[in-house]
């Protein structure tokens, strides 16, 4: 069993502590300091329950934050490229990885243009977009997704996690109500110009990349539904959610598809 990643650099973790205050961020938040201990709690299981076989891949983390996933994935014996739009978010995960002792297994990237991705044709085994996708500009969702789906080799998965579902009437990022359900277009009339965020329809995961399977479903959901029991889930809510999702598989849905943040697992064919 691969042991959960240990800050081990205090000089490294000094200075993302310090960086981190530059940002105006906490360094002691779960989404910041700590975000690496949940997503190991967390999104470690979808990982190693929908791939077994994680070494020696080489994966993408599209839209890297803080770097923790890229973290995880790379304790998990995973070569990871991880990138982000945001440069200080960048820098920010590169003294993450550091801290953890992860810095040569990790290659970070600031990348402006997501329509153009700077990478080779089916160069990766695996794309991680995790809480990334809703904040892609509608205009060039699909776009980004058709440049995720050029750089993923056949037989490849792109998961998709925390990603805020448009069919819920509360967006679960800002926990706004009915904002999901109102065009864009209305913003400057209805809240004074405010950006609002807004979730993905689910049929935009599924279409939008191209020719892809949803693994959950092959599976008859048994990777997710172990993922989610791995995580501590309750166990009226587990059985909820396995008995949602015997129902939706019937018509060729999976259950990750309608909770309010989206989890799903894609396999290219």
């Amino acid at each position: 069993m691969t042991d959960k990643p240990q800050i081990v650099d205090q000089q490294a973790h000094d200075a993302f502590c310090t960086f981190a205050h530059n940002m105006g961020l906490d360094p002691d938040d779960l989404w910041v300091g700590r975000y690496v201990d949940y997503e190991w709690e967390h999104g470690r299981h979808v990982f190693e329950h929908a791939c077994p076989s994680l070494e020696g891949q080489h994966a993408l983390e599209f839209g890297c934050n803080y770097g923790a996933t890229a973290i995880v994935l790379a304790t998990l014996g995973v070569t990871v490229t991880a990138i982000d739009i945001n440069e200080q978010y960048v820098e920010l995960a590169k003294l993450n990885a550091a801290r953890y002792g992860l810095s040569e297994n990790i290659t970070f990237l600031h990348v402006t243009d997501t329509t153009q991705l700077p990478f080779e044709t089916a160069q990766f085994d695996l794309v991680s977009c995790n809480s990334v996708l809703e904040y892609v500009p509608i205009d060039i969702l699909q776009k980004v997704q058709g440049e995720i789906d050029r750089v993923l080799a056949k037989n490849g998965l792109i998961f998709i996690a925390g990603t805020s579902n448009r069919i819920w009437p509360k967006e679960v990022h800002s926990g706004k109500w009915w904002v999901n359900y109102l065009p864009p277009r209305l913003d400057h009339i209805l809240f004074a110009g405010q950006n609002l965020e807004r979730g993905v329809f689910p049929w935009q995961i599924l279409r939008g990349f191209g020719n892809y399977q949803n693994a959950d479903l092959t599976a008859n959901g048994k990777a997710y539904l172990a993922a989610k029991a791995s995580m501590g889930v309750a166990q009226n809510r587990l059985q909820i959610l396995r008995i949602t999702n015997r129902l939706l598989n019937l018509f060729g849905i999976t259950v990750g598809l309608v909770t309010p943040s989206i989890s799903v697992t894609l396999r290219k064919a």
